[in-house]
């Protein structure tokens, strides 16, 4: 039996309350995000930070004026 097979036998015998099962899930998508990210910045799809900046400001005056 494979790794993966071994892992996918042990989660699907976890309950589905399981505290490992939600921490497993939990690193997978942290992993995943950081993999993401990585590929992103060898791709050059970045931002400067003046433009993340202005990006965030605009967002949040649009939120909060939506909630006044």
């Amino acid at each position: 039996m494979s790794v993966k097979e071994t892992v996918h036998k042990w989660i699907d015998e976890m309950a589905e309350d399981s505290p490992g099962l939600m921490e497993l899930y939990e690193q997978a998508r942290l992993d995943r995000a950081i993999s993401e990210a990585k590929k992103a910045i060898q791709e050059g799809r970045v931002l400067t930070w003046e433009e993340a900046d202005r990006r965030m400001k605009e967002k949040w005056a649009k939120r909060d004026s939506r909630s006044n």
